[in-house]
């Protein structure tokens, strides 16, 4: 059985994974296309399904009572797609995973995953890893939000998440932000001008 070539980015970022469970992954695994706007995960759905993206960008996200949307994680390529929390106590999620671009993803039955780690160690390396991950995004979104202007919490993204800056839209970096895109506006004309002037 030979493996789709993906699985080579994937073999990188997760090198203690051997091939042999790479294919055991790929029995239960199957490619899923999303256009921009389609929901991976529903709010108010019971999380059943995780996905590794292969290409393309999504937004978890929550409405506020206000009716404004907030964003508190990104999924790039090669990132994992889950809401952990949801899928354990088999409540309904309280986010919503969206594709926000056309993108692909490979797509496992969280259920069946388990399995998988309950044979293979090294899977289980990688479970321990994502969710690693994904405790240390949350906790860097609240950090950002912690810094008290516009100006900072973007010379962070500037500075710390690049990617993030080059390939997601204002309007979603401002609902990650949680600011206005107007001041986010702002915020990235004083950078400008301050690199400008070398005062950064």
């Amino acid at each position: 059985m030979e493996l789709p070539s993906y699985y080579q980015r994937l073999a990188k970022k997760y090198p203690k994974v051997t091939l042999e469970e790479w294919k055991q992954l790929e029995r239960f695994a199957s490619v899923k296309y999303l256009r921009k706007g389609d929901p991976f995960l529903r709010c108010g759905k019971v999380a059943h399904y995780s996905a590794f993206v292969l290409s393309g960008e999504f937004k978890f996200s929550f409405v506020e009572e206000g009716g404004a949307e907030r964003i508190v994680k990104f999924g790039l390529a090669d990132d994992f797609l889950a809401n952990c929390e949801s899928y354990q106590k088999k409540e309904p999620s309280a986010i919503s995973i969206t594709a926000i671009e056309d993108a692909v993803v490979l797509r496992i039955n969280t259920r069946k995953l388990d399995r998988l780690y309950e044979k293979h160690v090294n899977l289980l390396h990688v479970k321990l890893k994502l969710y690693q991950e994904l405790v240390e995004q949350m906790s860097e979104h609240q950090y950002i939000l912690s810094l008290k202007s516009p100006v900072r919490r973007y010379r962070y993204l500037l500075e710390r998440r690049p990617k993030v800056v080059q390939r997601i839209s204002l309007t979603n970096i401002a609902r990650y932000l949680y600011i206005s895109r107007e001041a986010l506006s702002r915020a990235r004309m004083v950078l400008s001008s301050r690199l400008s002037n070398g005062a950064l």
